[in-house]
């Protein structure tokens, strides 16, 4: 895992939930990992989620009835989702302050479904990656689900482009040949990150002793014209987005989008 403390202050500025929510290319990324988990997951799963953030997926699984354990690497993170059990009395869901590359207090094939829809891309080096994978296997029943989420290299270019980051030679080194150990990048998200391919991540889950069942580009190119989204009335969201959940699927898609979503079975 990249070192904790680059990932604290990257995020004391970020509150994850409502990045989630605060506009609609934002939350198309949340409403569409929910829909395709919403395909493949049981009624009243156990489910694990590791770097669960603020708690988003958690708490929304956990409100319809599903046992869930909420990790994260972040103290300040559990601090908050716990502070959201209180408030809504929720008792379905348990918190605990965890590396998702190291799970050794749980047990084999514990959970039905695991969310991994941080960690991953925070591991930067293939070992953090491998081991991060190998514990989500572990921990998951025979056929259980796991869900990664990743960062798509070929979309990260253009995105700080157009939020106005001034980018030197080393950001577009930096995804060509990954540089797994600098950690002085004008941007601080290149710090945290690992960008990927959706062909990289296909291979890395499969060498994992995983089956790709979906790959989606969750919010595809939609995050260069977010005011557009925003524009547009309840009933053209609406025809938008069903075209979106019939189109992410597609190859073309998973490459324009910034995140990508693997929902893969242990083999």
């Amino acid at each position: 895992m990249t070192d904790r403390g680059l990932i604290e202050r990257h995020y004391e500025a970020v509150d994850e939930g409502l990045r989630l929510s605060k506009s609609r290319a934002r939350k198309l990324e949340f409403d569409t990992t929910l829909h395709f988990l919403d395909k493949h997951m049981v009624p009243k799963a156990t489910i694990l989620e590791l770097g669960a953030g603020r708690g988003a997926y958690s708490l929304h699984y956990a409100r319809r009835g599903h046992r869930v354990l909420a990790t994260d690497l972040l103290k300040a993170n559990v601090q908050a989702i716990q502070e959201h059990l209180e408030d809504e009395g929720l008792t379905s869901i348990e918190v605990r302050q965890a590396d998702a590359t190291r799970l050794e207090s749980l047990s084999d094939r514990d959970f039905q479904a695991v969310l991994c829809l941080g960690p991953y891309y925070h591991c930067r080096t293939r070992e953090a990656r491998r081991r991060c994978l190998l514990e989500c296997r572990r921990v998951v029943a025979d056929r259980g689900l796991v869900a990664v989420a990743y960062m798509n290299r070929h979309f990260a270019i253009g995105n700080l482009l157009q939020m106005g980051v001034t980018l030197r030679r080393e950001h577009y080194e930096s995804l060509l040949q990954v540089d797994n150990t600098r950690t002085d990048y004008p941007d601080s998200f290149f710090n945290i990150a690992h960008f990927t391919s959706p062909e990289a991540v296909e291979a890395e889950v499969r060498s994992c002793g995983f089956e790709v069942i979906e790959h989606v580009g969750s919010d595809g190119p939609y995050d260069y014209f977010p005011s557009a989204l925003d524009a547009l009335d309840e009933e053209a969201f609406y025809d938008f987005f069903s075209y979106h959940l019939k189109t992410c699927t597609q190859p073309g898609n998973r490459g324009a989008s910034q995140h990508g979503l693997v929902l893969l079975r242990k083999v």
